[in-house]
């Protein structure tokens, strides 16, 4: 018996040598504690059974919510639902909740929604304490004005016009910073709904913002409005907030926005929602 227990452990020393062995030198087994966490965020969207998407709705083309039927559509929109699709969800798991700039990243930070699409910047997201997946979209600014009003359609006919822009918006802090206009003529409004009523009315000459948007206006009301593409600042790109630490939920989102440039998907979604409007931009570069 004594015999027969000795020769057993010699052969399992033998085979861990051989394991030992197979395994290289200073390359250690993987452990638990270095493979990517599990997204917290997916986690809490699994449990709950929907994704809750915070998004502008203010933005013909972008993220657009039918006044009367609720329904939302628009560029945004769709990619929520390729990421959504991505995610193992379908279009009926989608919760959109309507945010303004200065509610937006607030409420990823809170757990209010999951991810936020709407014209943040990276930048913006990561004072924040916030990740960001992408970029989804690279915009630079445009200028939208009345046809019937003064022609609006560069810094030098913006200079001294009432321009206005969206309060605490990333648009705002680019015309401010090209000093499209006097400052004390750089309206803020709450939203570019409230920026395009006042061009109706005539209380601003002009309404600045990233060109998607102010080009989904124009393309609203084409006889009454028009709409110029700046050539400074250099554009932004838009990408997706989401929860600080949380980089599986990051690297996943990033991959759907990656395949969707790389198949043509994005292509054939901007310009249903876009392409007749604007000047087409080039898909987002997207880091690997």
């Amino acid at each position: 018996m004594n015999q027969r227990v000795t020769g057993l452990a010699a052969l399992v020393a033998a085979v861990s040598v051989l394991v030992a062995a197979c395994d290289g030198p200073g390359e250690p087994a993987p452990t638990t504690s270095s493979r990517p966490a599990e997204s917290s965020t997916l986690k809490r969207i699994t449990a709950r059974g929907k994704i809750i998407v915070g998004i502008r709705a203010d933005t013909p083309g972008l993220a657009h919510r039918d006044p009367v039927s609720g329904v939302f559509s628009g560029f945004e929109v769709s990619l929520v639902q390729l990421v959504a699709a991505g995610l193992g969800l379908s279009p009926q798991q989608i919760a959109f909740t309507q945010l303004t700039p200065d509610t937006s990243l607030p409420s990823v930070e809170a757990g209010t929604v999951d991810i936020y699409l709407g014209g943040t910047t990276a930048a913006q997201a990561r004072q924040a304490g916030l990740l960001t997946a992408g970029p989804y979209l690279t915009a630079g600014l445009g200028l939208l004005y009345r046809k019937s009003g003064p022609t609006v359609s560069d810094a030098s006919t913006a200079a001294g016009r009432k321009v206005c822009t969206v309060a605490n918006s990333a648009p705002q802090g680019l015309a401010r910073d090209a000093r499209l206009t006097d400052p004390d003529k750089l309206v803020a409004s709450t939203s570019a709904r409230d920026c395009v009523d006042e061009l109706g009315s005539g209380s601003v000459d002009a309404v600045a913002d990233f060109l998607p948007v102010v080009s989904g206006y124009a393309s609203a009301d084409p006889s009454n409005l028009a709409v110029s593409a700046l050539a400074a600042p250099k554009p932004v790109d838009y990408v997706i907030a989401l929860p600080g630490g949380d980089a599986d939920l990051r690297d996943r989102l990033t991959r759907i926005i990656r395949t969707a440039v790389t198949d043509g998907t994005w292509q054939r979604d901007y310009d249903a929602a876009l392409g007749a409007t604007s000047p087409k931009p080039a898909p987002p570069s997207i880091p690997s």
